[in-house]
This record gives C-alpha cells, sequence and structure tokens, in this order.
C-alpha cells in the first residue's frame, strides 16, 4: 500500500464504512438539528426528581434516550475528523457535536445533585420501586459518588468549562498530527530510497535490518518533537493541572484517587503494579542483554528495541491475510465471536491504512447505535497483526455488550476493555506459537512476544509511573518545565532498561519521548494497559486449557457491560486484580519464555 495517500486516493474497500451510521452528511445535519433540541427535554426535570419514583424514572428515561442520540451524533463527527484532521469541514462538525454535547451535559447537570440531595431513607424506599428497577445499579454507582458530588449550580459550571478546558489536549493532537506530521522529513530506507517519515512509519523504520535506517528515523523523529517541546510541556502542564484542579473541586485527596474512583480501583493497586514491576527487573534486564547478544553489538541503543531479534525471520502479510490469522487463532472463543468478526473486518468496520493527516495509532470506537469501528494504520507488519487482534477485542467487546446491556449499562469501563484486547492478543500469539516447529521462527515468535511484554507491562508501567510523578508534582506546586520532564523521563527509561543499553549521546533523544505520548493527556489510562495485560495472560490460559467452561466465563464477562465493578467482573472471571497474583503470575510467565529464548540463542 504506498504511503501517504490523500484521504480521496483511498480505496472504498479500506475505508470504514461511516454510511451504516449516517447515509450522507445530510443526514446526519437533521439528526444535529434535532438533539440540539434535546437540553430543553432534560431541563423540564429540574427542581421535580423529589416528587416520586415515577417522576424519577422519567427523568432518567429522559437523560439517557438524549445521551444516545447525541452519542450517534459525536460518534460520526469524531470519527470523520479522525480521517484527516485537516479537513476543515469535518474538524467544524465535530466542534459542533462537542458543543451540543457539552450544552446536553450542561442541561443535565442538575441530575446528580438532585438525586444525592434526597435524604438516604427516601432514596432507599424508592430504589425498591419497580420504576427504578431498570434503573437501579445505575443510581446505586451514583450514591457511591455523594462525598464528591456538588450542587446543581456548580455541576453545571464545571460542565460547562470542560468545552474550553478540552483545548489543551486538541491543541497537543493537531500539532501532533499535523502541523509537526508535515514537517518530518524523508529519510533513506534500506534501498537507499527517499521515504516520508510519520508517525505510523516511525515504528516500522525502527524494525528494519538496517542499523543506519533505524538511527536516522530514530533522530529525525526526535529531533523534531524537540523543538516543539516547549509548546507540548505547557500543553501538558495545563492538562495536568486540569486534573488536579477538577479532583480538588471534587473533594479528592489526588488527581490519582479521582482517576481511580469510577472503576472503584484502591490507589493501592496501581502503586503495587509498579512495586511489583520493579520486582522483575532483573528478568528484564536479562532480556535486554539476551537481545543484544542476539543482535550482536557491542552497543545497544535505544533505536535497537523493536527489531526483530532472528534475522532471516522476515513477516509481512496483507490486510486479508492478517484478519484470517487473527480469526484462526481466536478460534477457542467460539464461532459467533470470530464470524461476527471476521465479517465486521472485512466489511465496514475498519479503516485500514494511513493517509495525510489522519489520527496516529489505533483505536476501537462507536456508540450503542453503531458498528464498532476500528482505526488503525495497517504495515503489514506483525505488529500490525497484533493491532488489529487488539482493537477487534474491544470491537466484540462492544458487540457482545451492546446486544445484551440496556444502554445506561452498555458502557464497560476502560479497565476491562483492556483486558479484552490483550486476551486477543495472548490467544494469538499461542496460536502462532504453536502452528511452527521453526527453531527461529520460534525464537522470533517468543521474541516478538517478550517484546509485547515489554510495550505493555514494563513500558506501560514505566508511563503510569511517569504520570504519577508528574501529577505529584502539580500537586506540590512545582511546573512541568521542559528540563524537569525530560530529566525526569530519561532517568525512569535508564531505570527501567538498566545496563545492557548504552545511554550515550545516540541515545539522548530518547528523553524527548514523553513529548510524543498521547496518554499522558488522558488522565492515568496507561497502567490499564499493564494491568490489562496481567488479567488477560491468566484469561487465555484458562480458556485454553479448561475449555468450555472457562469460556462461558469469559463470554459473561463481554456481555456484563458495567452492570457491575471492574475487580469484581474480573473476579467473576477467575482472576483477581485486587492480589498481586495475576502480576506475578504475568512475570513468571515472561521469565519462562526468557530461559527459552536463551536456550534457543546457541541453536540459531
Amino acid at each position: 500500500m504506498p504511503e501517504q495517500l490523500t484521504r480521496e486516493q483511498v480505496p472504498p474497500e479500506a475505508k470504514w464504512r461511516l454510511e451504516a451510521l449516517y447515509p450522507s452528511d445530510t443526514a446526519w445535519e437533521k439528526d444535529y438539528q434535532a438533539v440540539c433540541q434535546l437540553p430543553k427535554r432534560v431541563a423540564q426535570y429540574q427542581g421535580r426528581l423529589v416528587e416520586s419514583p415515577t417522576v424519577l424514572a422519567e427523568a432518567l428515561r429522559t437523560w439517557f434516550d438524549a445521551q444516545r442520540k447525541m452519542e450517534k451524533v459525536w460518534t460520526y463527527a469524531h470519527l470523520r475528523s479522525d480521517e484527516d484532521l485537516g479537513n476543515s469541514f469535518y474538524q467544524n462538525m465535530m466542534e459542533r457535536a462537542r458543543s451540543a454535547y457539552i450544552q446536553l451535559a450542561a442541561s443535565g447537570a442538575y441530575l446528580a445533585p438532585e438525586i444525592l440531595s434526597t435524604d438516604s431513607e427516601t432514596i432507599a424506599r424508592w430504589l425498591e420501586d419497580e420504576a427504578l428497577a431498570p434503573y437501579r445499579i445505575w443510581l446505586e454507582d451514583l450514591l457511591r459518588a455523594r462525598p464528591h458530588t456538588l450542587s446543581s449550580a456548580e455541576e453545571k459550571l464545571l460542565s460547562m468549562a470542560s468545552e474550553p478546558l478540552a483545548t489543551i489536549h486538541r491543541v497537543f493532537s493537531v500539532l501532533k498530527n499535523v502541523d509537526l506530521a508535515a514537517r518530518l522529513p524523508q529519510i533513506r530506507d534500506e534501498k537507499g530510497e527517499k521515504v516520508q517519515l510519520s508517525h505510523a512509519s516511525f515504528i516500522k523504520l525502527q524494525e528494519s535490518r538496517d542499523r543506519s535506517v533505524r538511527r536516522e528515523a530514530f533522530q529525525a523523529y526526535y529531533e523534531e518533537f524537540h523543538g516543539n517541546r516547549h509548546t507540548i510541556a505547557t500543553a501538558l502542564d495545563g492538562i495536568v493541572k486540569t486534573h488536579v484542579f477538577e479532583a480538588r473541586v471534587r473533594h479528592f485527596p489526588s488527581a490519582l484517587e479521582a482517576a481511580l474512583f469510577d472503576d472503584n480501583i484502591a490507589p493501592q493497586v496501581y502503586d503495587a503494579l509498579i512495586e511489583t514491576v520493579h520486582e522483575a527487573f532483573p528478568t528484564f534486564y536479562r532480556y535486554i542483554e539476551l537481545r543484544k547478544r542476539l543482535l550482536g553489538l557491542d552497543k545497544l541503543h535505544m533505536y535497537d528495541i523493536y527489531v526483530p531479534t532472528v534475522p532471516q525471520v522476515e513477516m509481512h502479510y496483507t490486510y486479508e491475510e492478517a484478519v484470517e490469522i487473527v480469526c484462526q487463532a481466536l478460534a477457542p472463543l467460539g464461532e459467533e465471536y470470530v464470524e461476527t468478526l471476521r465479517q465486521g473486518l472485512l466489511h465496514g468496520w475498519v479503516d485500514r491504512y494511513e493517509n495525510v493527516g489522519k489520527r496516529s495509532g489505533a483505536y476501537s470506537s462507536g456508540c450503542y447505535d453503531s458498528w464498532p469501528y476500528i482505526l488503525i494504520n495497517f504495515t503489514g507488519t506483525l505488529d500490525s497483526v497484533f493491532t488489529l487482534a487488539h482493537e477487534g477485542g474491544h470491537s466484540m467487546h462492544s458487540w457482545y455488550s451492546n446486544r445484551h446491556q440496556p444502554y445506561h449499562l452498555a458502557d464497560y469501563r476502560i479497565l476491562v476493555a483492556e483486558v479484552a484486547s490483550t486476551t486477543n492478543e495472548s490467544l494469538l500469539t499461542h496460536y502462532l506459537l504453536s502452528t511452527t516447529q521453526n527453531k527461529a521462527m520460534r525464537a522470533y515468535l517468543i521474541d516478538r512476544y517478550l517484546d509485547s511484554f515489554r510495550a505493555t507491562l514494563f513500558r506501560q508501567t514505566m508511563f503510569a509511573e511517569f504520570e504519577k510523578l508528574i501529577h505529584d508534582w502539580v500537586e506540590k506546586g512545582q511546573p512541568l518545565t521542559v528540563d524537569a520532564l525530560d530529566e525526569a523521563y530519561y532517568a525512569l527509561v535508564q531505570k527501567y532498561f538498566g545496563p545492557s543499553v548504552a545511554f550515550d549521546d545516540e541515545d539522548s533523544p530518547i528523553a524527548w519521548e514523553w513529548a510524543r505520548i498521547d496518554h499522558f493527556f488522558y488522565n492515568f489510562y496507561v497502567y490499564k494497559y499493564a494491568t490489562g495485560m496481567s488479567a488477560a495472560v491468566a484469561l487465555a490460559q484458562a480458556i485454553l486449557n479448561e475449555g468450555q467452561p472457562a469460556l462461558e466465563r469469559y463470554l459473561t464477562f463481554l456481555k456484563s457491560g458495567r452492570s457491575k465493578y471492574p475487580l469484581d467482573l474480573l473476579r467473576d472471571a477467575g482472576v483477581d486484580l485486587a492480589t498481586p497474583a495475576p502480576v506475578h503470575s504475568a512475570l513468571a510467565e515472561f521469565a519462562r519464555l526468557v530461559d527459552e529464548l536463551e536456550s534457543l540463542q546457541s541453536e540459531l
């Protein structure tokens, strides 16, 4: 697939079919005009919620119906805008949808305060009324937030403030994906031909067998971020201060505790993840040293971290081949799961390839009334196959949840979403390992799996530690300056990757990597990847070893939405994240695979 196509040049079959959501922009406009009237309907119940359980039920039904309609409008606008962040028509559409969404949120800001202002005895009695039966779980969750809910007027002000505060993240996103991306230079590939450096091609170039290509891509890519660090640091400082502000306004002891509240996770779970990963540093250092030996390097640099360590194994896949591999790997999840996913991946769920202005990275997104769409930037590498399996896990989670839960309980929490996606990755790894006896291929796949531990369990925990650090700084009144961010991030990279990396002048650009990490703007999101992988390793092993009983528990988990808190859902599925056991188990699997790769080393 040629790189850097314009949006118009991308073949129709490679684009997601948003026409299934709205047949045209005109149809979207009609719904947009209709949803702009919804705040009036929602507001008509203000001051009336204490009248009776019947009135409260009517208000909630009106509120959720309005949210459902608004999410459909928002989903189309945000997916269209991500196709090309430089397309002013769709950027305008997204901003209009965003404003409408915020107006709706403001109109419903009275709901929580009014419900929580009702005395405990009355609300307890009302919860037994049949009119409120469909909303009992939602209401019980809301009541848990009583200490952190403000007055109706204050909640409305916070809702209205969310739009200008969200500009901070949008500034970073446009800077990274449009302005900065347009300035990335061309470099020479293995054949000496000029190729355009981009966010998607960067990782592919880091996997090149030609070390000079890796070095040039590494230096050129981070040099562009280096020149934009002051702007990005200012934006990061602003978003962290926003997190701290919101936490303090809602009477949380810290931004971390505020971020974990919705999932009902104790901060000790977050801290225990970091501590447990630190305990595994000796094994991780052994793996990094093994990579150095397998690559035959005197000095290992950070631009050597992504390249496969087995030189004779090269893999490249068409998109259609990737879909078939993923479906075969996920066969243990049952025929319904696999066939639904196959049809979706091949017929309209996925926007497949990079184009000028398209959002970098990958995600699964949609709403209750849409397909579970997937944005990726498929490059044909094995990483791209794993990305497809990962995002397919998110999408199938949505598919099951939307079909088995009512609207207000279908939107599962992100913590469990990462479990579903990473379970798919674990099953894909097992499938690939089980279908080859070639020692070089097996070594490559084991190294690839170990690298997924590096990227997900170790790297994301490093990100989580950095995120906790910068929030601590702001909470203590320390600004996020460029020099402080560079120094702290570089020290963390050195601590996590250990003595086998040279960390000389050639590695110094890694100090600027913090400036390209979107997730630092997401408010303590990244730890969920690490805990998700730990849970997923356990779930995948149970499905493969136990068969149907474990599969039924897992499918029940996928169907459960937010009908329970994440730790309860996972405990029902067989994994207890409240203990360090799942992380220890995943790290033990990592150590076992390092041992196997070492034993294969002499035979390669």
